[in-house]
Parts: C-alpha cells; structure tokens; sequence
C-alpha cells in the first residue's frame, strides 16, 4: 500500500483505498517522476527527453510558469535534440496543452469512494459490511475449523484472500522478477493462486481424483472462494457431510501447496495420486478429532445415535485410508 501512495495511485476500483492524486497549484507535484497525468509517469512515457532534460527534479508548477509549449523556456537540454525527439517534444506539449492549474486550490488526495466529502471512518465502515464483502468474510470465516491444525486454517485463510506468496504475489511485491513468474507445474502460465489450485492440468488433476475418491461428480469454478462453497455443499450429498467436505478441501488445498514448495525448491515431480493420499491421511486425522469428540458428548449426556454416526464415518474414513496406503504398497512393491 505504501508503494501505490508512493506511485500517487491507490488500490483500484472496489478497494476502500480507492484514491487518486489530484493536482491543484503544481507546487507538490514533480513534474517528470510524479504520476499526475495520464496514469502514467511522464519519465516512463518519454524517458528519452526525461534523460536529455537539465530540470528533473522541477515541479509542474514551475514547468507551466516557464512554459510547456513546444518553444518556451520549460524544455532545457543538455544538447541539441534530433528530429524525432523533437518530435516527443511536440507530443508531450500536445498533452499538456488543456491542463490548466489552478492557484487556490492545493494538490491533494481525493478519496474516490466519497470524492465530495473525503474520506472518513463511517463512509469506510460503511463499505466494507455491504452485502458482497459480508458474504465474502462469511466463507472465509468457514476456514476456522476446529478439526483441522490452527496453521492449516491460517493458510486457507491467506488463499482466499490471495494473500499466500505465489509467484505472481511475490513478482507484485518486487521480490521476484517479472520473467520468472511461470507455474511451478511446468504448463507455461502465469502462477496465480486460482491457476496453481484450480486450473493447472498437473496441479488441478488431484482435485479429479478426489472427487473420484468421494463418488461425486464435480465442476470446478473460477475462483477459489467459489470452489470452496461449491465443494463443501456438493449436490446429492446430505448436509451432516458439508463439515466433512470442507476438512478434506482444507486438507486438499495444504497438501498442494506443500507438494508445490517441493517442487519449486526441491525441484521434485509431482505425482497427483500421491497427493490426494496425503489428503486423505489429513483428512483421517480431522475425522480422528470428531470421533473424540462425539465420545465426550455421549459421555456427558449425548444422543446415541449421533455417536453410531460418528463412528461409522469415522470407520469408513479409517477403511479408505488403510485400503488407498495398502494399494499404493502393492503397486511400489510390484
């Protein structure tokens, strides 16, 4: 955020932080390096002349005091300039020709969002518990999951906020180049967290395999929030499983990630059917902690027939896990 109020831009369109920097007088606005006209730095759009001018470090205002025409006094070179960067001379006066300042008035942030009265708290609140982004906190929130580790949870969270170090975060943040922001999985696309996850062919296949696993057919959204509410409410199975299935999407999505950590450092070969049987031993550990805790609710009163339920998921859980470990034995011995 700090780069962006650096760059004199905020976040964007749909962000709270949805600002612009509005040039009043001039005299806080660096003419060349500050990003004042056209969204774009004029020392990016006509780096040439940036490098030939002898006042890189002047404001706008003092430019429109000298003159920004093609033949005043505002263009000072360290030499003579040839024909086509006299050229990017009359293009740049071009654009400047219907700025017009305004002496009374400061350059200033304007808040985009309430661009009449600025920014303030309650307009902030305001925006961000409207209906959409609720509904959007509310499937986050589904990620804190008492039957999943504290630091599967943060991870899932981290991913649906798009907050988890992909190549293409870390290439936003500056911390990697823009050349080597390819997947991990080798298919030639930009690494995003919903490419990795969702549509990566070797990546994205495990999620097949899965739905193979559980007998359900499954059309995989865009996005991963949709992904998330889609498979944890999957059709033609009863509610009672939507607490098992987000266990086995938290456990799907951890165990991708640490498969592609090892391919990217390791530089290891990801194998899909391995995968999905570390989600299910994930998943068997979650489902280890509902069978200790239906015992305690029995203990203390509870219904029987919720603890039968209990144990025979659990059962079913334990079989699954044993037969998938046992076969994969078989096949690696031979």
């Amino acid at each position: 955020m700090l780069c962006k109020v650096r760059d004199r831009v905020g976040l964007g369109f749909g962000s709270w932080f949805d600002i612009r920097w509005v040039v009043g007088n001039g005299r806080n606005t660096l003419f060349w390096t500050d990003n004042w006209l056209g969204g774009v730095p004029l020392r990016l759009q006509f780096s040439r002349l940036f490098e030939l001018s002898m006042q890189k470090d002047c404001t706008v205002e003092d430019m429109a005091r000298l003159g920004w025409e093609e033949d005043r006094n505002g263009w000072i070179w360290r030499r003579w300039l040839l024909a086509w960067e006299e050229e990017s001379v009359r293009e740049c006066a071009i654009l400047l020709h219907h700025v017009v300042l305004q002496d009374d008035i400061q350059d200033h942030w304007r808040w985009l969002i309430d661009p009449i009265h600025g920014y303030t708290v309650r307009e902030t609140y305001h925006f961000l518990t409207s209906s959409d982004d609720h509904m959007e906190r509310s499937t986050i929130s589904n990620v804190w999951h008492k039957l999943v580790p504290s630091k599967v949870s943060l991870f899932s969270w981290r991913l649906l906020q798009n907050r988890i170090p992909t190549k293409s975060n870390l290439v936003h943040r500056r911390v990697l180049q823009p050349n080597v922001n390819l997947c991990v999985g080798g298919c030639g696309f930009i690494e995003t967290a919903d490419h990795l996850f969702l549509r990566c062919d070797l990546f994205g296949s495990v999620w097949d395999l899965v739905c193979q696993w559980l007998g359900v057919s499954h059309v995989s959204p865009s996005s991963i929030p949709e992904h998330f509410l889609h498979f944890a409410h999957l059709a033609g199975l009863p509610c009672a499983t939507n607490c098992y299935l987000k266990v086995i999407w938290l456990a799907c999505v951890w165990a991708l990630w640490k498969e592609r950590n090892n391919c990217f450092f390791n530089n290891a070969v990801l194998d899909p059917i391995i995968v999905v049987q570390k989600v299910k031993l994930y998943s068997f550990f979650g489902f280890h902690r509902v069978l200790s805790l239906a015992l305690l609710v029995f203990m203390i009163g509870g219904d029987i027939h919720y603890l039968v339920w209990v144990l025979c998921n659990f059962c079913l859980s334990l079989f699954l896990v044993v037969a998938s470990c046992l076969g994969a034995w078989f096949c690696n011995i031979f």
